[in-house]
């Protein structure tokens, strides 16, 4: 029975998607309508799996439908005053495309830097092991636990930024910001790679 609330309450946000905005012809009034729809859609599928878990899908699926149409109705509102801005979906993209370069580009020097720290970390870590000095040891692992916050709010910074332009690439098709976002996923995972390598120069420190 839940299953088959999930799936009527999606399809029918869906329908409603399709014929009422199909016939707004102001712009910015269908970004919005569409914004809010999906997402009350989304909320209300993944309210139903989450209320499921405590055994009340229908009140999960009511409680996503009101947040996710809010969230949903903030994006579209958002993308359409970005999009008045312009004085065209092209100077628009081209706005969203020089975005999402200057995220990738202050990402990668960040991911960089975090390397060039890691490297020189790895390497003052097996010089105190070897020396035997905890008071080096355990203030590189606050600079790592520091290293590590850092990092984890560079990649929800990005995460943010690949949501927005894929939001974008919904409302317009541009090959170029899809390439940009592509970029941008693949400097996430350098990222990320690197955090990884954090926590094992974590455990090293604590050996």
């Amino acid at each position: 029975m839940n299953s088959l609330f999930i799936k009527f309450t999606a399809s029918a946000l869906c329908l409603c998607m399709l014929t009422s905005c199909a016939n707004i012809k102001d712009d910015g009034t269908r970004t919005r309508t569409e914004g809010t729809l999906g997402g009350a859609a989304l909320g209300a599928g993944l309210g139903a799996l989450i209320g499921a878990a405590s055994g009340n899908a229908g009140r999960g699926a009511l409680i996503g439908l009101a947040a996710g149409g809010l969230a949903g109705l903030a994006y579209g509102n958002h993308v359409a005053m970005k999009k008045a801005q312009y004085r065209s979906t092209e100077a628009w993209l081209d706005a969203c495309i020089a975005q999402a370069r200057r995220t990738n580009q202050s990402a990668r020097a960040y991911n960089s830097g975090l390397s060039a720290r890691i490297s020189k970390l790895k390497n003052e870590i097996a010089a105190a092991k070897a020396s035997g000095n905890r008071g080096v040891l355990q203030q590189k692992k606050a600079e790592i636990i520091n290293l590590e916050h850092e990092a984890t709010k560079q990649m929800k910074g990005i995460d943010s930024e690949i949501t927005n332009q894929d939001r974008v690439l919904g409302e317009a098709k541009s090959t170029s910001l899809k390439n940009e976002v592509i970029s941008l996923r693949s400097t996430r995972s350098s990222i990320n790679s690197n955090y990884q390598r954090l926590a094992s120069l974590s455990r090293e420190a604590d050996a």
